[in-house]
C-alpha cells in the first residue's frame, strides 16, 4: 500500500520535472541558424499564396518608380491586390509560422525583415514598400508582436 502511494505521489512529480527539462529555452534556440530556415519556409508559403497579389504590386510599383501614375485599372488592381496581402497576413498559415518563430524569440522585427526581403525579392520598389509598411493592416500585425497577449478568462 506504501509503495502505491509513492507510485501515485512521485509519478505527476517526475512528469512534471521531465516536461521542465525539454521545454527550450529562447536564448538557446534563437540563433540565426535555427530562426532562418523556419522564417525563409514561413515566407515561402506566403509567397506562394499570394504570388499574384505580390507581382500586381511589383507592375504597380514599376510604373511609379518610372515616373507615372497608374492608371484606374491598376488602381483597381492594387487595391484588390493588397486586399488580398491583408486576408493572407492575417489569416494565412506562413505568417502564423512566422509569428510563432517571432514569438519564441520575442522579436518583431523577424517579421518587418522577412517580409520586406520577400517584397524586395520580388522587385517591389522601395517607395511602395514604405508604403505597405505605414498600412494599417501592417503595423497592426507588426504591433502585435510587441504586445502582451490580454488573458481571456476561463468559463
Amino acid at each position: 500500500m506504501k509503495q502505491f502511494f509513492r507510485t501515485i505521489i512521485l509519478t505527476p512529480a517526475l512528469a512534471i520535472l521531465g516536461a521542465c527539462a525539454s521545454t527550450p529555452d529562447p536564448a538557446e534556440i534563437c540563433s540565426a541558424e535555427w530562426i532562418a530556415p523556419r522564417a525563409t519556409k514561413a515566407v515561402n508559403k506566403i509567397e506562394k499564396r499570394a504570388q499574384s497579389s505580390i507581382r500586381t504590386l511589383s507592375k504597380v510599383s514599376k510604373t511609379w518608380a518610372s515616373g507615372k501614375t497608374p492608371g484606374p485599372m491598376q488602381m483597381f488592381a492594387l487595391s484588390n491586390a493588397l486586399g488580398k496581402m491583408k486576408k493572407e497576413l492575417t489569416d494565412g498559415q506562413g505568417i502564423r509560422d512566422l509569428k510563432t518563430v517571432a514569438k519564441t524569440c520575442n522579436d518583431p522585427d523577424i517579421i518587418k525583415d522577412s517580409m520586406r526581403d520577400l517584397l524586395e525579392r520580388q522587385g517591389v520598389s522601395e517607395n511602395l514598400i514604405k508604403r505597405i509598411e505605414t498600412l494599417p493592416v501592417y503595423e497592426s500585425l507588426v504591433s502585435s508582436m510587441s504586445k502582451p497577449q490580454a488573458l481571456k478568462p476561463n468559463g
